[in-house]
């Protein structure tokens, strides 16, 4: 079953010009996900009482356009056919005209809050009906290969701001690190800015507050495709690609 939000673009998470930022996109596709869930007992709420919780381990976005401040806008979610660990979701946001503006794939797992492991589905999603249809070019995602001999780019220090209630960095964090290093190291466009059209990321290792060994690492394989990778003292946190457009 596809599930929609109407909803009206708010300021809080555009930018300076008032275009909706691409982690505002990932907070409001996270947001509707949660929503979804919540209707079904298995959001925040419902596995908060038996100490687990949704973690998204991987998300591909692809940018036709990014809405202004005040538009009226539609997100649309589903859930698609599980294996008993991953569970795919994928998303649109859609205008008024009903313009797709965005669209999104990712895999969630549900995480045992105390062990910090992962669980299997068995029941926990038995309530959602499936979708088999795909919002972007895949059914499925892979592993991103990474490129040899990235270069630093900056240590991070984590804000306490970041977190979530999983206790760690919110996924749509390591997205606002990552587009705010890319005009450093992107060639200005036309427009004056870096126009991101693809943005893949793994998640791989959870972050937390105080560790002291965050850094931004990245390499540009040419003008438009940009692998980053982010990583904190037990290893290897997120890899990324991003292509500007």
């Amino acid at each position: 079953m596809v599930f929609t939000e109407d909803f009206t673009l708010s300021t809080l998470i555009c930018d300076e010009d008032d275009r909706l930022t691409l982690w505002g996109l990932a907070r409001l596709f996270q947001d509707v996900a949660g929503d979804h869930s919540d209707k079904h007992g298995v959001g925040f709420e419902g596995l908060k009482p038996v100490h687990k919780a949704w973690v998204l381990t991987h998300v591909y976005y692809n940018v036709l356009r990014f809405p202004s401040a005040g538009e009226k806008l539609t997100l649309k979610t589903w859930p698609k056919p599980d294996n008993g660990l991953i569970a795919p979701r994928d998303y649109q946001l859609v205008d008024a005209e009903g313009n797709v503006c965005a669209s999104s794939a990712s895999n969630w797992v549900i995480l045992d809050m105390d062990k910090r492991r992962v669980c299997r589905l068995y029941d926990i999603i038995k309530e959602f009906e499936m979708e088999t249809m795909n919002a972007t070019k895949y059914e499925n995602l892979s592993k991103i290969t990474m490129p040899d001999s990235l270069e630093l780019l900056k240590k991070i220090d984590v804000p306490y701001s970041s977190l979530d209630h999983t206790r760690h960095v919110n996924n749509a964090e390591y997205l606002k690190w990552i587009c705010d290093a890319i005009p450093s190291i992107c060639k200005p466009r036309s427009t004056g800015r870096p126009e991101i059209r693809e943005f893949e990321i793994n998640y791989i290792k959870e972050t937390k507050y105080g560790d002291p060994e965050v850094k931004l690492l990245s390499k540009s394989i040419d003008d438009s495709n940009i692998y980053f990778q982010l990583t904190n003292s037990t290893g290897v946190a997120v890899n990324a690609k991003v292509v500007i457009g």
